[in-house]
Protein backbone atom coordinates (compact mmCIF):
# COMPACT_ATOMS: atom_id res chain seq x y z
CA UNK A 1 0.00 0.00 0.00
CA UNK A 2 1.82 3.41 -0.94
CA UNK A 3 1.94 6.21 1.61
CA UNK A 4 -0.87 8.21 -0.47
CA UNK A 5 -2.90 5.53 0.28
CA UNK A 6 -2.20 5.30 3.52
CA UNK A 7 -2.74 9.35 4.49
CA UNK A 8 -6.28 9.04 2.68
CA UNK A 9 -6.75 5.86 5.37
CA UNK A 10 -5.89 8.11 7.62
CA UNK A 11 -7.82 11.02 7.02
CA UNK A 12 -11.07 8.93 6.45
CA UNK A 13 -10.61 7.47 10.08
CA UNK A 14 -9.95 10.71 11.55
CA UNK A 15 -12.71 13.20 9.80
CA UNK A 16 -15.98 11.36 11.84
CA UNK A 17 -14.04 12.49 15.24
CA UNK A 18 -13.19 16.19 13.44
CA UNK A 19 -16.94 16.23 12.11
CA UNK A 20 -18.25 14.68 15.65
CA UNK A 21 -16.65 17.63 17.43
CA UNK A 22 -17.36 20.55 14.90
CA UNK A 23 -20.88 19.14 14.81
CA UNK A 24 -21.70 18.91 18.30
CA UNK A 25 -19.98 22.50 18.98
CA UNK A 26 -22.31 23.97 15.80
CA UNK A 27 -25.14 22.34 17.66
CA UNK A 28 -24.70 23.92 21.06
CA UNK A 29 -24.09 27.58 19.53
CA UNK A 30 -27.01 27.28 17.60
CA UNK A 31 -29.21 26.61 20.72
CA UNK A 32 -27.39 29.09 22.81
CA UNK A 33 -28.16 31.52 19.78
CA UNK A 34 -31.67 31.57 20.14
CA UNK A 35 -32.38 33.92 22.86
CA UNK A 36 -35.86 34.29 24.87
CA UNK A 37 -38.04 37.16 24.04
CA UNK A 38 -36.68 40.16 25.60
CA UNK A 39 -40.19 41.68 25.71
CA UNK A 40 -42.00 41.68 28.88
CA UNK A 41 -45.71 41.06 28.09
CA UNK A 42 -45.28 40.77 24.16
CA UNK A 43 -49.14 39.12 24.20
CA UNK A 44 -50.48 41.36 26.44
CA UNK A 45 -52.00 39.41 28.83
CA UNK A 46 -50.63 40.65 31.65
CA UNK A 47 -52.73 43.49 33.35
CA UNK A 48 -54.90 45.65 33.27
CA UNK A 49 -57.74 44.25 34.50
CA UNK A 50 -60.37 44.57 31.88
CA UNK A 51 -62.93 47.82 33.10
CA UNK A 52 -65.53 46.53 30.55
CA UNK A 53 -66.14 43.30 30.63
CA UNK A 54 -64.84 42.01 27.77
CA UNK A 55 -62.30 45.13 26.66
CA UNK A 56 -60.22 47.68 28.38
CA UNK A 57 -60.21 51.09 27.19
CA UNK A 58 -58.73 53.71 29.80
CA UNK A 59 -55.25 55.55 30.31
CA UNK A 60 -53.43 52.83 30.95
CA UNK A 61 -51.25 50.50 28.93
CA UNK A 62 -50.46 46.80 29.13
CA UNK A 63 -48.05 45.73 31.90
CA UNK A 64 -44.55 46.73 30.69
CA UNK A 65 -45.66 48.94 28.13
CA UNK A 66 -45.94 52.74 28.00
CA UNK A 67 -48.18 55.19 26.07
CA UNK A 68 -46.38 56.93 22.80
CA UNK A 69 -46.44 60.37 24.04
CA UNK A 70 -49.42 62.20 21.74
CA UNK A 71 -51.36 59.14 21.21
CA UNK A 72 -53.82 57.27 23.19
CA UNK A 73 -53.34 54.01 24.75
CA UNK A 74 -54.35 51.39 22.74
CA UNK A 75 -57.71 49.50 23.22
CA UNK A 76 -57.08 45.66 24.88
CA UNK A 77 -59.98 43.51 23.93
CA UNK A 78 -60.19 39.89 25.28
CA UNK A 79 -61.13 36.96 22.46
CA UNK A 80 -64.68 37.02 24.40
CA UNK A 81 -65.29 40.44 22.97
CA UNK A 82 -67.91 40.44 20.15
CA UNK A 83 -68.30 43.29 17.80
CA UNK A 84 -71.88 43.13 15.94
CA UNK A 85 -73.60 45.01 13.19
CA UNK A 86 -73.45 46.08 9.69
CA UNK A 87 -69.81 46.73 8.98
CA UNK A 88 -68.57 46.19 11.97
CA UNK A 89 -68.55 42.40 12.74
CA UNK A 90 -65.55 41.11 14.39
CA UNK A 91 -63.66 38.88 12.16
CA UNK A 92 -61.05 37.25 15.06
CA UNK A 93 -60.20 36.67 18.13
CA UNK A 94 -56.28 36.88 20.14
CA UNK A 95 -54.15 35.25 18.04
CA UNK A 96 -52.37 33.30 21.04
CA UNK A 97 -53.62 33.53 24.27
CA UNK A 98 -56.60 35.49 25.63
CA UNK A 99 -55.68 39.41 24.75
CA UNK A 100 -54.77 41.33 21.79
CA UNK A 101 -54.63 45.28 20.66
CA UNK A 102 -56.81 47.21 18.90
CA UNK A 103 -53.99 49.78 18.05
CA UNK A 104 -56.10 52.76 18.49
CA UNK A 105 -58.94 53.57 21.16
CA UNK A 106 -61.87 56.16 21.06
CA UNK A 107 -58.74 58.43 19.04
CA UNK A 108 -57.86 57.83 15.70
CA UNK A 109 -54.63 57.36 16.63
CA UNK A 110 -53.13 55.14 19.08
CA UNK A 111 -49.93 54.11 20.13
CA UNK A 112 -47.33 52.30 22.67
CA UNK A 113 -43.25 51.04 23.45
CA UNK A 114 -41.07 49.08 25.36
CA UNK A 115 -37.68 50.46 26.28
CA UNK A 116 -35.07 47.17 25.79
CA UNK A 117 -31.51 48.38 27.73
CA UNK A 118 -28.43 46.01 28.07
CA UNK A 119 -28.28 45.24 24.07
CA UNK A 120 -24.72 44.19 22.80
CA UNK A 121 -23.65 46.82 20.22
CA UNK A 122 -24.01 45.87 16.97
CA UNK A 123 -26.14 42.59 17.71
CA UNK A 124 -28.53 41.67 15.09
CA UNK A 125 -31.98 42.40 16.71
CA UNK A 126 -35.06 40.66 15.37
CA UNK A 127 -38.82 41.79 16.15
CA UNK A 128 -41.58 39.80 15.14
CA UNK A 129 -45.34 40.71 15.32
CA UNK A 130 -48.30 39.30 14.64
CA UNK A 131 -51.55 41.98 12.47
CA UNK A 132 -54.96 41.93 10.58
CA UNK A 133 -58.60 43.02 10.33
CA UNK A 134 -59.75 42.51 13.63
CA UNK A 135 -63.14 43.24 12.35
CA UNK A 136 -65.03 44.78 9.53
CA UNK A 137 -64.07 48.28 10.34
CA UNK A 138 -60.19 47.52 11.14
CA UNK A 139 -58.84 49.00 8.81
CA UNK A 140 -55.55 51.95 8.24
CA UNK A 141 -52.21 51.72 9.12
CA UNK A 142 -49.96 50.16 11.83
CA UNK A 143 -46.16 51.29 11.94
CA UNK A 144 -43.78 49.26 13.81
CA UNK A 145 -40.55 50.22 14.65
CA UNK A 146 -37.59 49.89 16.27
CA UNK A 147 -35.81 53.35 17.25
CA UNK A 148 -32.83 54.61 19.02
CA UNK A 149 -33.76 57.77 20.08
CA UNK A 150 -35.41 59.58 17.43
CA UNK A 151 -33.16 57.50 15.03
CA UNK A 152 -35.52 54.97 13.08
CA UNK A 153 -33.51 51.74 13.00
CA UNK A 154 -35.45 49.36 11.26
CA UNK A 155 -39.31 49.91 10.43
CA UNK A 156 -42.29 48.19 8.60
CA UNK A 157 -46.23 49.26 7.88
CA UNK A 158 -48.94 47.13 7.77
CA UNK A 159 -51.69 48.72 5.42
CA UNK A 160 -55.56 47.45 5.56
CA UNK A 161 -58.03 49.17 3.37
CA UNK A 162 -61.11 50.24 4.75
CA UNK A 163 -63.27 47.08 4.04
CA UNK A 164 -66.83 47.34 5.81
CA UNK A 165 -68.11 43.90 3.77
CA UNK A 166 -65.45 41.66 4.77
CA UNK A 167 -66.48 38.16 5.62
CA UNK A 168 -63.13 37.05 6.67
CA UNK A 169 -59.82 37.96 7.77
CA UNK A 170 -56.32 36.26 8.58
CA UNK A 171 -53.40 37.30 11.48
CA UNK A 172 -50.04 37.76 9.52
CA UNK A 173 -46.79 37.91 11.16
CA UNK A 174 -44.37 40.95 10.07
CA UNK A 175 -40.71 41.13 10.76
CA UNK A 176 -38.68 44.17 11.47
CA UNK A 177 -34.77 43.60 11.63
CA UNK A 178 -31.68 45.88 13.03
CA UNK A 179 -28.33 46.35 14.30
CA UNK A 180 -28.05 47.06 18.20
CA UNK A 181 -27.13 50.97 18.57
CA UNK A 182 -23.88 51.66 20.61
CA UNK A 183 -26.15 53.22 23.13
CA UNK A 184 -27.18 49.65 23.84
CA UNK A 185 -30.71 50.67 23.98
CA UNK A 186 -33.77 50.00 21.58
CA UNK A 187 -37.33 51.33 21.61
CA UNK A 188 -39.86 48.65 20.31
CA UNK A 189 -42.76 51.30 19.31
CA UNK A 190 -45.97 50.79 17.66
CA UNK A 191 -47.99 53.26 16.05
CA UNK A 192 -51.83 52.24 14.90
CA UNK A 193 -54.29 55.06 12.73
CA UNK A 194 -57.65 54.58 11.44
CA UNK A 195 -58.21 57.31 9.82
CA UNK A 196 -61.62 57.63 11.86
CA UNK A 197 -63.41 57.33 15.22
CA UNK A 198 -65.55 54.97 14.09
CA UNK A 199 -63.68 52.66 12.87
CA UNK A 200 -60.67 50.28 14.44
CA UNK A 201 -56.72 50.56 13.76
CA UNK A 202 -55.03 46.90 12.74
CA UNK A 203 -54.59 44.60 15.46
CA UNK A 204 -51.56 43.81 17.38
CA UNK A 205 -50.72 40.48 18.93
CA UNK A 206 -47.29 38.65 20.09
CA UNK A 207 -44.96 40.98 19.44
CA UNK A 208 -41.16 39.22 20.23
CA UNK A 209 -38.01 41.19 20.05
CA UNK A 210 -34.47 38.76 20.38
CA UNK A 211 -30.99 39.57 19.83
CA UNK A 212 -28.27 37.60 18.35
CA UNK A 213 -24.69 38.46 18.96
CA UNK A 214 -21.06 37.10 18.31
CA UNK A 215 -21.62 33.16 19.28
CA UNK A 216 -19.83 32.11 22.04
CA UNK A 217 -19.07 28.30 22.77
CA UNK A 218 -20.83 27.19 25.71
CA UNK A 219 -18.94 24.69 28.37
CA UNK A 220 -20.42 21.85 26.73
CA UNK A 221 -19.62 22.86 23.24
CA UNK A 222 -15.86 23.11 24.76
CA UNK A 223 -16.28 19.53 25.96
CA UNK A 224 -17.05 18.18 22.77
CA UNK A 225 -14.62 19.63 20.91
CA UNK A 226 -11.87 19.10 23.15
CA UNK A 227 -13.08 15.71 23.28
CA UNK A 228 -13.38 15.00 19.40
CA UNK A 229 -9.66 16.36 18.81
CA UNK A 230 -8.46 14.36 21.72
CA UNK A 231 -9.76 11.37 19.36
CA UNK A 232 -8.86 12.81 16.53
CA UNK A 233 -5.02 12.37 17.96
CA UNK A 234 -5.23 8.94 19.22
CA UNK A 235 -6.12 7.98 16.20
CA UNK A 236 -3.46 9.58 14.25
CA UNK A 237 -1.06 8.49 16.69
CA UNK A 238 -2.11 4.77 15.79
CA UNK A 239 -1.73 4.90 12.12
CA UNK A 240 1.41 4.44 10.12
CA UNK A 241 3.11 7.55 8.70
CA UNK A 242 4.64 7.49 5.34
CA UNK A 243 7.93 7.35 7.21
CA UNK A 244 7.14 3.89 8.65
CA UNK A 245 6.04 2.10 5.15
Amino acid sequence: MSATTKRVVAEVTVRPFFTLALAGAACCLAGGAQAANLLTNGGFEEGPALNFGTYYRGPLTPTGWSALPGYTPPDILSSAYVQTGAGFAQLLSAHGGNRYLDTNSASPTGGLYQDISGLTPGSLLTMSFWSGRWAQNSSGTLVASLMDGATVLGSTTVTLPYAPGATSATWTEYVVTAIAPTSGTVRVQFIGASGSTARGAPALDDVSLTAAGAAVPEPQAWALMILGFGLAGSALRGRPTAADA
